[in-house]
C-alpha cells in the first residue's frame, strides 16, 4: 500500500528521556490485585512458546494487563526465547477499542544488544524512535483507523484484530505496522505498514495447560496465523503458525478487579 514516510537518522533529547521513563515502567508489577484507583481490572499470565508435532518448549513469556478507569489498557510483557537466545520487554497502552496509542521494546538477541524502540499515534499519524547498536532512526507515517501496532509478544497478537466488524460478514482488511526486530534491518525496531486480510471463525472450545475457554477463533496476516481470544480484554489462549510448526500455549492466568 502507498504511504509517506520520513526517516532521519537523529534523536532528539525529548526522545531519549521518554526511552528513559518508558524503561523504567519495565520493573516488575506488584500487588496489581490491591485496591488502587488507576485499576479497574487485572489479569497476568504465561505462555509457553512450542512446536505442534513435539513436545519442545522454546521459550515462555510473562505478561501483566490492567484496565484503567478511562478504559484504556496498559500491557507489559517479557519475552524469553531460547531460539537465537532472544530477550525483548515491552509496554504496549491501548484505547479503549483496543486501537494502539503508544508503546515501547527493547530487544536482545544472539546475546548482543538490538535496541529500543518508541511508539506513538495520535490521529493519523504514528511515530517511532529507535535506538541501539546500529544507529538511530525515526519514522512518521499516516495511518487509518484500524491500524494496529504488532510489537510481537504473544498476548498482542490478539489485538491485531481489534478492527474486524462481526457484524458484517466475511473477510476484512486489516492494517499493521509491523515492527522489526530480526533479518537485519538497518536500525532494528523501525516498521513496515502492511495490508493484511483478518477472518472471524466463531466460538470454539479450546484446553490449553491453563484451563479450557470458550474463545472466539480468528485468523489473521491472510490466514496465516490462528489464534483464540477469549473474554472482553482479548487474552489469548492458543496461537498456531501452521506455517513454521510453531504453537504458543497460554499456562497460567490470573484475573481480578
Amino acid at each position: 500500500m502507498k504511504n509517506q514516510s520520513d526517516t532521519v537518522f537523529r534523536l532528539c533529547s525529548a526522545t531519549s528521556l521518554a526511552f528513559a521513563l518508558l524503561a523504567v515502567q519495565m520493573l516488575p508489577v506488584e500487588g496489581a490485585e490491591t485496591d488502587n484507583a488507576a485499576i479497574n481490572f487485572w489479569a497476568k499470565g504465561t505462555y509457553e512458546y512450542g512446536k505442534l508435532d513435539s513436545d519442545l518448549i522454546r521459550g515462555h513469556e510473562d505478561w501483566t494487563l490492567t484496565v484503567h478507569p478511562d478504559e484504556t489498557r496498559t500491557l507489559q510483557a517479557f519475552v524469553n526465547l531460547h531460539d537465537g537466545d532472544h530477550q525483548t520487554n515491552v509496554i504496549l497502552r491501548v484505547a479503549s477499542n483496543f486501537r494502539p496509542l503508544e508503546g515501547f521494546l527493547s530487544v536482545w538477541r544472539s546475546g548482543v544488544y538490538g535496541g529500543a524502540g518508541w511508539y506513538r499515534i495520535d490521529g493519523d499519524q504514528l511515530s517511532a524512535s529507535v535506538a541501539g547498536p546500529r544507529g538511530q532512526a525515526t519514522h512518521k507515517v499516516t495511518v487509518p483507523e484500524q491500524v494496529s501496532l504488532r510489537v510481537h509478544p504473544v498476548i498482542t497478537e490478539g489485538w491485531q484484530v481489534w478492527s474486524y466488524d462481526r457484524s458484517l460478514d466475511g473477510p476484512q482488511q486489516g492494517v499493521v505496522y509491523n515492527v522489526v526486530t530480526i533479518g537485519n534491518p538497518p536500525v532494528p525496531g523501525i516498521g513496515v505498514l502492511l495490508e493484511h486480510r483478518i477472518d472471524y471463525h466463531g466460538p470454539e472450545t479450546v484446553t490449553v495447560p491453563a484451563g479450557t475457554f470458550v474463545a472466539e477463533h480468528y485468523t489473521f496476516y491472510d490466514g496465516r496465523y490462528d489464534i483464540w481470544l477469549w473474554g472482553p480484554q482479548r487474552i489469548l489462549v492458543r496461537y498456531a503458525n501452521y506455517g513454521n510448526g510453531h504453537e504458543y500455549r497460554l499456562t497460567a492466568l490470573e484475573t481480578g478487579d
